[in-house]
């Protein structure tokens, strides 16, 4: 089983700033204890997508950095964080590639936002300066903690993992606002915030807005994808 996973970065280097590709490790512990390989892909192999995007089982998307405003069609607010051009390049075409040949796809923290932006929707460029301060969505606790509640709201490949109110981890400051067409929220914190949302008709197309790679005791959301994926396979897509 290969699922691709779209890198990340690390800028280094004092006189001379340069970026790292990689992965962060619990990503990829994550899957393997699934039984799957990892294939990470950089923005400089998008010339080549099409044909790396065939030979994949499945596709996830990691946290990181910013959503560029400009693809939803608005400025950057003064809040906004770093963005990455390259990054969002790569995403939102593999984001495409998922929802139209039907491979399954997991979206974490970032991740569902680049789905929801690749399908046609937008994001809050950032919470608390768009009125959302009830709930700490940028946790000050370590990422073992649970720092707030969500509350599914529909079926999806969470009902069979977690009861319908459970507890998350969170490291955002930009989330969901308009749902793209075809994604439907499945769960909500308890100020509204977007946390979880499928897109109808696929068969796994998952976007989550916490970072279940940290948390080993819900790794049922890997196993899920990677199932889902195996299903994908024997079916021959």
């Amino acid at each position: 089983m290969l699922i691709g996973v779209a890198a990340q970065y690390r800028t280094t280097g004092e006189l001379i700033r340069t970026k790292i590709w990689g992965l962060l490790e619990p990503y990829v512990k994550a899957l393997e204890a699934q039984g799957a390989a990892v294939a990470v892909i950089p923005p400089q192999a998008q010339p080549r997508l099409p044909e790396i995007a065939r030979r994949l089982d499945g596709i996830l998307l990691p946290g990181g950095v910013d959503v560029d405003p400009a693809h939803f069609g608005e400025e950057p607010i003064p809040e906004m964080g770093e963005v990455s051009l390259e990054r969002d390049a790569l995403e939102l075409a593999l984001a495409r590639h998922a929802a139209e040949h039907g491979v399954p796809l997991l979206g974490i923290c970032r991740g569902i936002q680049v789905v929801n932006v690749a399908l046609g929707g937008s994001l809050y460029q950032d919470l608390p300066a768009q009125g959302f301060k009830a709930v700490q969505h940028y946790q000050k606790s370590e990422s073992g903690v649970l720092g707030h509640s969500v509350e599914q709201t529909a079926p999806s490949p969470l009902q069979s993992l977690f009861p319908q109110r459970f507890r998350v981890n969170s490291y955002h400051h930009q989330a969901l606002k308009d749902l793209a067409p075809g994604l439907r929220s499945v769960a909500v914190a308890p100020d509204g915030v977007v946390e979880a949302v499928a897109l109808e008709g696929h068969p796994f197309y998952l976007g989550v807005q916490w970072h279940p790679e940290l948390l080993p005791e819900q790794w049922g959301i890997f196993r899920a994808f990677v199932e889902a994926a195996g299903v994908s396979v024997a079916g021959g897509r």
